[in-house]
C-alpha cells in the first residue's frame, strides 16, 4: 500500500514515460517480447504502449550465435560465419532485438546511469536464463576496467547477471573474470577494430572457480560479439566446460 506522501508526490509530479513523455499509469503486468513486464507506477519508466514496443528474436535462428534468419530459411541451424569461424562460446542468445524501447532502456541504464532501470531489464534477462540456459552452473558478467567502473559507478552487466543467477539458483562469480587492459568504448569502433580493441583485454583470476563448469556469461547487448568471444576464449582456456552468452538484446 502506498503511503499518503507517495500519493501526494505522484499527484503533484506525475511520472512520465522515458520514451514518449506521456503519463505513466497503472502498474499492471503486460506481455512483451514473450516476457511479463511490470509497467506503470511500480517502475515508473515507460507507459504501457512503449513498454509493449519490443521485438522478440524468433526462429529460425543460428543455433550457435543466435542470429535470426529471414523467414522461410528452414529450421534453426548454424550460420555460415559460425561454421567458418567457431566463436569460442557454446551458444549465445538474446531475448529481444536491439531497437525500440529496449534500446532506449539500455541507453538510459548504461549511459544515463539510472541503476533503477535494472527493475525493467532484469526480468528480461531472468526469463532468458530460464528459457535458454537452464543447465548453467555458475554466472559471470562481462567485467569493466576499474577506470571505467570508477567513472560509471556500477557495472550494468553485473546487476543483470544477479537476476540470471537468482533465477537459476546458481552462484554469481563477482570478480573471477577481470578486464586487465583499458580499452576504447566498442561503440566508437568498426567490427574489425572491435576485435583488435579487446584482444588480450580479459583474464581469469582464479581458474578453479570455472574449471569443468557450464558458465553463463551475461552482458547487456550483443552487437558484433567481439567482447563476449574474447571473454569466452579466456574462460575456456581456464577450463570451463561450456560458455553460454546471454544478453537482453542483440543488433540484427
Amino acid at each position: 500500500m502506498m503511503n499518503p506522501l507517495s500519493i501526494l508526490i505522484d499527484a503533484l509530479y506525475p511520472k512520465r514515460c522515458r520514451c514518449c513523455g506521456g503519463p505513466v499509469n497503472g502498474g499492471r503486468k503486460i506481455k512483451s517480447g514473450g516476457v511479463s513486464i511490470v509497467c506503470g507506477r511500480s517502475t515508473g519508466f515507460f507507459c504501457d504502449k512503449c513498454a509493449g514496443d519490443m521485438h522478440p528474436i524468433k526462429s529460425p535462428l543460428c543455433t550457435v550465435c543466435g542470429a535470426p534468419f529471414p523467414d522461410g530459411s528452414g529450421d534453426d541451424h548454424p550460420c555460415f560465419d559460425c561454421l567458418s569461424h567457431a566463436p569460442g562460446y557454446t551458444a549465445a542468445r538474446a531475448a529481444l532485438e536491439y531497437k525500440g524501447t529496449v534500446r532506449d532502456a539500455i541507453h538510459i541504464y548504461k549511459y544515463g546511469r539510472l541503476r533503477a532501470m535494472r527493475e525493467f531489464l532484469g526480468p528480461i534477462i531472468a526469463d532468458g536464463a530460464g528459457r535458454f540456459f537452464p543447465d548453467a552452473e555458475v554466472a559471470a558478467a562481462v567485467p569493466l576496467h576499474r577506470r571505467r567502473l570508477a567513472k560509471r559507478g556500477f557495472n550494468q552487466s553485473l546487476f543483470l547477471a544477479k537476476y540470471a543467477a537468482r533465477t537459476l539458483d546458481i552462484p554469481l562469480n563477482l570478480d573471477g573474470l577481470a578486464r586487465i587492459r583499458y580499452t576504447r568504448p566498442q561503440v566508437e569502433l568498426s567490427s574489425a577494430e572491435r576485435e583488435e580493441n579487446v584482444k588480450g583485454a580479459f583474464a581469469v583470476a582464479r581458474p578453479e572457480e570455472f574449471r569443468d563448469k557450464r558458465v553463463l556469461l551475461v552482458d547487456d547487448v550483443y552487437t558484433t560479439g567481439a567482447t563476449v568471444r574474447e571473454c569466452a576464449k579466456v574462460l575456456k582456456k581456464a577450463g570451463a566446460e561450456k560458455v553460454y552468452v546471454l544478453t537482453v538484446a542483440r543488433a540484427v
